[in-house]
């Protein structure tokens, strides 16, 4: 006997048994083992990852004994072998792979001798090699940070690397750069110029890798290093150059800080000879602007902003350029000649212009003055003052030269010490315009020739009856200012007199009129105030025919000067205006108002009500205890407005009363639809009261009579056809068919 403890596939075959029978006789017999091997997946993984748009096999290798026949489904449904699944030896080969290839496999192993069956499911997913976008060109500033996007599709989806090309080197070990594996993301801080280069962006999954490149440019600020100040002479050519570095190379340009727009490129349309140049050196990053001025002036002295522009900003830096010119007296040559009086030194300044500074000397009667005890010079440069002391001594009055001198030339300059005297006579005094407490004087001053200039004009007055001065009162004005003389008792008699005053002391005293001062009256008109923007007609000589222009369409604003008020205060003003127009020439008024009392402690009243686009005459009139002035007119015009303005004597009705209206005819609506459905249909509120007042229990209300705590019958008639009314009367609820009656309403 032949056992087999554990049978495997190799132990089948063709076995021989041999016996011998005494030892002569040898027997065989032949037997044949044949073995059965259950189905096995030798080599079938449960997730496979075929790449799109290649060929590949699904693994299902089976092994058995008898061997199985294999089978493929997907989605339940059987694969047969065409176009592009075909079943070979081991798998399921599929050509040109898509991605709706997608999905689980089921590979089925049938021993059809035997009866066995065995099946796998096999999990597909096609897998798609990264694309990645091409990426624009980035700019970033120094100093300030760069963020770059890398997008690119696959699946599954990639995962991202940064190398900077010029180096190689992986970003994300590198200090400053922050890569996002999985968004993609590029982020530098704090940007470098060093940082400007290619940078290249690798996506990759199982399927495969893609990669873009990108350029980062690194713009810097632009910088002005070096900007130096020029000095040149006058009538030449000079140069003032800016230099400044920056990525890109920035654009340089002028301006001087007098000027409002800036120097162009190239020779200038309105100055030839001003030329700005350009010099660009792109490797290095740096420019060099430059401003030729050709024959210089004086005027050309003075500050010039250099203007550095690029991409990444601007520069600013200030050089000045100092013109040389010879002395001149150009600003001087007209000042008034020094005066002195008495034993008051002379003080003669020479300030002449020049650069470089000049170095002055003095000369009288063509003779370099020294110091002595008649002459002190204070300064050589870039002033000087020649103190002279007369002492008396005529020949000290004269004419003094001074003489400027620098590298570029020499100039001088012809100034005058004259001696000063006080004033002489006033020549002429009138009264101008007189009234109870006012004069006003027309004053014609002395002659001053070349004399020293008055200050100032001086009044003393007093009343006739006082026989000496000594009393007397004083007034002074300021010369060339309204000589008004106020405060002065109304019906008397004064004497004046006047004296001009000049830095020497003041003159001799001029008798003027004597002034008999008229009795108290009524106020002076007043004077109306205009603004001079406001009054059409200008060229009218008659006050009464101007026409103001108001800037509103339903107001003016009055003003006024305070009259004088003739010796008897003014007590109040009078204000009255009519609508007016013009008709063949004439002025007519219509529709006046009443008289409008304003108080003596304003100056002005506003006007109120007034219609749109309409012409009103305005009278002012100011009144005192003796009467009323005379008026003062003035018409006006009213601004157009979208709408005129109606007065209304009686004050309109407020939003809270228009409110209350409206909330109370809505509650007087409610309350008839209430009444109304409670007659027709026994619907509401009125109803729902009425039903829970009727039906309360007796111990609610005691005083109910027992015939009304009982159920209510049902009437036949009503389903809300027939009106009930309800009354509350004593204590007790009656309903009864019919018209309802609003008495004791139960609501």
């Amino acid at each position: 006997m032949l056992v087999f403890p554990k049978i495997t596939a190799e132990n089948a075959g063709v076995y021989t048994c041999i016996a011998r029978y005494a030892n002569s006789l040898e027997l065989s017999n032949n037997v044949t083992v044949e073995t059965y091997e259950d189905i096995k997946f030798v080599n079938a993984p449960g997730s496979q990852y075929p790449i799109i748009n290649q060929d590949y096999t699904i693994k299902c290798e089976v092994r058995g004994n008898p061997s199985p026949t294999v089978e493929w489904y997907k989605n339940d449904v059987n694969i047969l072998t065409q176009e592009r699944y075909i079943i070979v030896q081991g798998g399921l080969l599929i050509k040109n792979v898509r991605e709706s290839d997608d999905g689980v496999y089921k590979c089925t192993a049938v021993v059809s001798t035997t009866g066995q069956f065995k099946s796998r499911e096999i999990k597909v997913e096609v897998l798609i090699p990264p694309k990645v976008e091409t990426i624009q060109e980035v700019s970033v500033v120094e100093g300030e940070s760069a963020f770059v996007k890398c997008k690119a599709t696959g699946k599954p989806p990639p995962k991202y690397t940064w190398i900077k090309e010029s180096t190689s080197q992986d970003l994300r070990k590198a200090d400053r750069f922050s890569v996002k594996e999985i968004s993609g993301d590029l982020l530098i801080t704090r940007v470098e110029f060093n940082d400007q280069s290619y940078y290249k962006c690798v996506a990759e999954n199982q399927a495969g890798t893609d990669e873009t490149r990108v350029e980062i440019k690194v713009h810097v600020k632009p910088n002005i290093f070096e900007l130096l100040n020029i000095t040149a002479p006058i009538h030449n050519e000079t140069k003032i150059i800016c230099k400044a570095s920056g990525r890109p190379p920035p654009i340089i340009s002028f301006q001087k800080l007098s000027s409002k727009t800036p120097f162009t490129f190239g020779q200038q349309k309105l100055d030839n000879r001003i030329i700005l140049e350009q010099n660009i050196t792109t490797e290095k990053g740096e420019s060099i602007g430059t401003l030729i001025i050709s024959n210089l002036n004086r005027s050309d002295d003075g500050l010039y902003r250099c203007i550095a522009e690029n991409k990444a900003g601007m520069a600013y830096k200030n050089g000045h350029i100092t013109v040389e010119f010879p002395p001149t007296f150009d600003r001087t040559k007209n000042f008034p000649p020094a005066w002195t009086w008495g034993n008051r030194p002379g003080n003669i300044s020479c300030i002449p212009e020049a650069i470089p500074n000049a170095t002055i000397k003095w000369k009288h009667g063509g003779i370099e003055i020294q110091e002595t005890r008649n002459y002190k010079i204070m300064g050589t440069s870039p002033t000087s003052n020649l103190i002279v002391y007369p002492n008396n001594e005529r020949l000290f009055y004269s004419k003094y030269e001074c003489v400027a001198t620098n590298k570029l030339g020499t100039k001088s300059i012809v100034l005058e010490l004259r001696e000063a005297f006080k004033p002489e006579f006033i020549q002429q005094v009138k009264a101008h315009s007189i009234t109870a407490t006012t004069i006003k004087f027309n004053i014609v001053p002395p002659p001053q020739y070349d004399g020293l200039p008055l200050r100032t004009i001086t009044v003393q007055y007093k009343p006739e009856r006082e026989l000496t001065w000594s009393y007397a009162r004083n007034h002074t004005w300021s010369f060339g200012a309204p000589y008004i003389l106020e405060d002065l008792i109304p019906e008397v008699t004064y004497q004046f007199r006047f004296a001009a005053r000049n830095d020497v002391g003041m003159g001799l005293w001029t008798n003027a009129e004597t002034i008999s001062m008229p009795r108290r009256s009524e106020p002076a008109e007043p004077k109306i105030l205009l603004p001079s923007h406001s009054i059409i007609d200008e060229n009218n000589s008659n006050r009464q025919d101007l026409v103001a222009i108001s800037p509103y369409a339903d107001r003016y604003d009055l003003r006024w000067n305070v009259p004088n008020s003739n010796g008897d205060p003014i007590t109040r003003y009078i204000v009255r205006y009519c609508k007016t127009e013009k008709v063949n020439g004439e002025w007519r008024d219509s529709d006046c108002s009443e008289e409008i009392e304003q108080s003596v402690q304003y100056t002005h009243y506003e006007l109120r009500n007034l219609i749109a686009d309409t012409t009103y005459k305005i009278e002012l009139r100011a009144h005192n205890a003796i009467g009323a002035s005379s008026p003062a007119q003035i018409r006006v015009r009213t601004a157009r407005g979208i709408d005129p303005v109606i007065p209304v004597d009686s004050p309109a009705i407020s939003s809270g009363a228009i409110i209350g209206i409206v909330l109370a005819s809505i509650l007087l609506v409610l309350l008839v639809v209430d009444v109304a459905c409670f007659c027709v249909n026994r619907t509401g509120i009125l109803a729902t009261l009425c039903h829970r007042a009727s039906s309360k229990h007796d111990d609610e209300d005691p005083k109910l009579g027992r015939d009304e705590r009982e159920p209510l019958k049902t009437d036949s008639h009503m389903n809300g056809e027939r009106p009930t009314s309800v009354e509350y009367e004593d204590g007790k609820v009656y309903t009864k068919p019919g018209t309802i009656i609003g008495k004791h309403s139960a609501v």
